[in-house]
């Protein structure tokens, strides 16, 4: 069995320096893993070059001396107040006795004295790190007292490095397996991250001859955090929304909630709601929600065939217009953020694009860039517009984002639309009618003088009582003012329709006996026209019935 001696003799060591040395053990030594063979060759030719029977090389923590190789006899542990490797440690130097039993540093230690053994000739060197740390030692001993000659004492010393340098080797190796393993884990996440981002995102966007759409999506970090921007495009009866979007942070919560932000506007969007009224009432689901944190979005609403555009903000980037002409921002008077203030408003704002367009909506994250570039985010996205406004969609939406990336500290989304302009020889005309009975008086009257100009003459009396029943239904429930839009597509040949007015409910068409003196109303809509439909509004709807024109 290795002898050991009382840790009363050690050198006194501060706590400072104590804790320095354990956290250096913990790091050259892992002592749940089996030795390095090597160090059975060093114990054999510690034995060797000494003259000595036993060798051992230990290594000492708060509690225990551990010993990982031994020749002469079977490696144990002991409690490190009977080690006499201890006072070694404590040392910084390599300790000889020619005789235990005779010297004060070891005689009363039980394994000196006869308790536990017999003890004579001991001689330890320590396994200092770079950095003069202890982290245990390489000791010889026998049963016999032997006086160690200078060359055997050096011979142990520089052995006593060699077991340093594998220990250190140990250590490298395992640093290099723990990098590949976090290397190879931060590859596996980001995989995810990256398939969770990218599932998020629409697979396919809408597009026809009437508008062509390019994305793109630039994430801001590396490894496994996913951004909160997202872009959409959803086709209704009337028209394209197209939506931008950037929820607060980086992590699977922020993607969580984009995911619900997406489909609440898609599906808002699908039931035919206009911008502010999306916006509004996303809103109300997010602060429902009950979530810290918040998002910006930004939609915008083309009527592909007159090139009627609506634009509502949610604390976004304006979209920005820049073909024909340079570009320009479409004026939009911003909300607060979605899930920030309840009640809130997202008046929308409308434009009107009359030929061929080019739009673009973006994330902050193309424009903001980190502090201390030189260059302005801003006015390079103005440049790139400027200067390439008439690229091919993909190599634009390159372009854009190329000044921004590997220094992006926020993801980047961008949705370039090209816009192929309204419909040839499509028209639209709107009046704004009194809140009496006066409304469809004016509302006929404005239709036989639109029709007229344009030459529909033929389907004016079927037209004129299908906007008398809808006037006439707008009035009569709301009691307020109501406005009549008149809209022609030649191509289609269509005739559409439309009445705003400030209620909710939803018209249905009811049938009514003969002598019924009210009810037929959206019967008569539901029997003229080609078929009608209901776009919310705000707080109110506009009911739509289109004819064919002959």
């Amino acid at each position: 069995m290795y002898p050991s001696l009382s840790g009363r003799s050690t050198g006194a060591a501060t706590d400072v320096e104590e804790a320095a040395r354990l956290a250096a053990l913990r790091d050259y030594v892992d002592v749940t893993a089996e030795p390095p063979h090597e160090l059975q060759a060093v114990v054999r030719l510690a034995t060797r070059v000494t003259g000595l029977p036993n060798a051992v090389v230990n290594i000492i923590d708060e509690h225990l001396q551990r010993q990982l190789a031994a020749e002469g006899f079977e490696r144990s542990e002991c409690a490190r107040e009977d080690s006499m490797c201890a006072y070694s440690i404590g040392f910084g130097g390599l300790v000889h006795a020619r005789d235990a039993r005779r010297d004060v540093r070891f005689a009363a230690n039980p394994w000196v004295d006869g308790r536990l053994g017999g003890v004579r000739a001991y001689a330890a060197s320590p396994l200092l790190t770079p950095d003069g740390l202890a982290l245990g030692t390489l000791c010889v001993f026998g049963p016999e007292p032997r006086e160690l000659t200078d060359a055997q004492r050096a011979d142990l010393a520089d052995l006593a490095d060699l077991v340093v340098s594998i220990f250190d080797r140990e250590r490298r190796a395992r640093r290099q397996a723990e990098d590949h393993e976090v290397l190879a884990r931060a590859r596996r996440d980001a995989e995810t991250a990256r398939a969770l981002q990218t599932g998020l995102l629409p697979a396919t966007l809408p597009q026809d001859d009437a508008v062509t759409l390019t994305p793109r999506y630039l994430p801001g970090t590396d490894g496994a955090e996913v951004g909160g921007d997202f872009y959409d495009a959803v086709r209704t009866a009337s028209a394209l929304v197209l939506v931008m979007g950037d929820v607060q942070g980086h992590s699977t919560a922020a993607a969580a909630l984009m995911g619900q932000v997406r489909t609440a506007v898609r599906a808002y969007v699908s039931e035919g709601h206009e911008p502010s009224a999306v916006l509004e009432r996303t809103n109300k689901l997010l602060l429902a929600a009950g979530t810290e944190l918040f998002a910006t979005c930004c939609l915008l609403r083309l009527d592909t065939d007159t090139g009627e555009v609506d634009v509502a903000s949610a604390g976004h980037p304006a979209p920005v217009l820049f073909a024909p002409g340079p570009p320009r921002a479409l004026e939009v008077d911003p909300g607060p953020p979605l899930g920030v203030t309840a009640d809130a408003t997202y008046p929308a704002a409308r434009h009107r694009l009359t030929g061929r367009s080019r739009l673009l909506l973006h994330t902050d994250g193309v424009v903001d860039w980190p502090r201390g570039r030189s260059d302005d985010g801003v006015a390079t996205l103005e440049r790139v517009l400027l200067q390439h406004a008439g690229a091919p969609a993909a190599e634009l939406a390159e372009l854009l984002l190329a000044p921004a990336a590997g220094t992006l500290t926020d993801d980047a989304a961008l949705l370039v639309a090209d816009y192929a302009g309204p419909a040839p020889g499509s028209r639209e005309s709107r009046v704004r009618l009194p809140a009496d009975p006066r409304a469809v008086a004016t509302a006929r009257d404005h239709l036989r003088l639109t029709l007229d100009a344009w030459g529909l003459v033929r389907i004016a009396d079927e037209a004129e009582l299908v906007v008398s029943e809808l006037v006439t239904n707008a009035v009569l429930h709301t009691g307020r003012g109501t406005a009549l839009t008149v809209r022609h597509d030649p191509l289609a040949a269509r005739l559409c329709l439309g009445v705003d007015d400030s209620s909710t409910s939803h018209p249905l068409p009811r049938g009514a006996g003969d002598e019924a003196l009210s009810g037929r109303g959206m019967h008569i809509v539901d029997v003229l026209a080609e078929r009608w439909w209901v776009s919310p509004r705000g707080d109110g709807k506009t009911v739509w019935a289109e004819l064919r024109v002959a």
